[in-house]
């Protein structure tokens, strides 16, 4: 196993977009929570190393020191080896003392909830802090000599212009940030800004921005390697685990392990998980479900998906299966076959979803 998740579902505010699995910190929840991770942790029994651990949230950092240091304590048998360990941060959560605990417990990369750089937008979106306190997040960091760091970026935010994220991108390359993720806003489900009706952009201008937006990193030096992923230095190691699809291990609220055809899915509910009834699902995967998530997780990476790889694996010819999908997407440029792969192009990232439906 390559890969070990961590979600901490803690944050100290709800931000107005914000869909993931999430709590309000209050420090006897972090104390009982903490103790439920050694639980699943020993229950699973997870032994061994991992070659990439990512504390996801929530919001990671709104642990205070001792709590941390106790989160650390706890994964320490797994990070001996690690050759990427993430932690999640928000800037408002963050100061020098942190990033020095951060540095003695071997982590070597952040990924920082900006969103924007622009203090007019954040306030829209309920976000407290401001550009500049990100800014010396960053530049803390790299002082203390955590170079790897992930700037997330949200486009379509509410009187947000595309000039706007044009700044964003360029104060992202000021920094020599090393990696940035982008999204476009969604509104999910009892979400504050979907409470509030708030209209995000269509498909159509949403495939325009996309598009300007890729051109635009890709002129500060940023390598386009998944549908809204960049690096300059390296790729998350982490997450190309789930894009390549290999098997992980998720521990904490809400997470998703993949193991020998299992998808195994922790509860959302706290008090079940402080009562540790981590397990909410255990589902088989059938080889036809299998084949499709390695199809969607491929194709959203620019490299593509391996042709002979998805034969040997699934014990098909992959170009006869789908050579209905496949011829339709090559006419319209929206499928490129090319050195033994099958890719999405620049027009088909646009319509990605579409085109999935068709090899369903």
């Amino acid at each position: 196993m390559k890969s070990l998740y961590v979600h901490i579902p803690f944050c100290d505010h709800i931000c107005a977009y914000c869909d993931f699995c999430k709590v309000f910190y209050k420090t006897e929840w972090v104390e009982k929570y903490l103790d439920a991770l050694v639980y699943e942790i020993q229950h699973k029994q997870i032994s061994g190393n991992y070659d990439t651990v990512y504390i996801g949230g929530g919001t990671p950092s709104s642990l205070n020191l001792l709590q941390l240091q106790k989160l650390f304590d706890i994964l320490s048998p797994f990070t001996k080896c690690v050759k990427e360990f993430t932690i999640e941060v928000n800037p408002e959560s963050m100061d020098q003392e942190k990033i020095d605990l951060f540095v003695n417990n071997s982590i070597n990369r952040l990924s920082v909830g900006v969103q924007t750089f622009q203090d007019k937008l954040l306030g829209a979106i309920n976000r407290v802090h401001t550009s500049l306190e990100t800014i010396e997040v960053i530049q803390q960091a790299q002082a203390k000599g955590i170079t790897d760091i992930n700037v997330d970026l949200m486009y379509g935010l509410p009187n947000q212009t595309l000039k706007d994220v044009y700044k964003d991108i360029d104060i992202v390359n000021s920094l020599d940030a090393s990696h940035v993720s982008i999204y476009s806003l969604i509104l999910e489900e009892h979400t504050l800004l979907k409470n509030q009706n708030y209209q995000p952009l269509d498909d159509e201008e949403d495939a325009k921005w996309y598009q300007e937006i890729n051109r635009y990193l890709e002129t500060k030096g940023m390598i386009h390697y998944e549908v809204s992923n960049y690096y300059k230095y390296k790729p998350s190691l982490h997450n190309l685990v789930y894009w390549h699809y290999e098997d992980y291990d998720g521990i904490g609220l809400s997470a998703h392990s993949l193991i020998q055809h299992h998808r195994l899915e922790n509860t959302k509910s706290l008090t079940q998980y402080l009562n540790h009834q981590y397990l909410s699902e255990d589902i088989i995967l059938e080889p036809a479900d299998e084949l499709f998530e390695k199809i969607m997780m491929g194709l959203r990476l620019i490299e593509g998906l391996e042709i002979n790889e998805v034969n040997q694996m699934f014990d098909i010819d992959f170009l006869i299966k789908y050579q209905e999908p496949i011829q339709k997407y090559l006419k319209l440029k929206m499928l490129e076959i090319k050195d033994g792969y099958i890719k999405t192009t620049s027009l088909g990232m646009n319509y990605l979803n579409s085109i999935l439906i068709d090899f369903l």
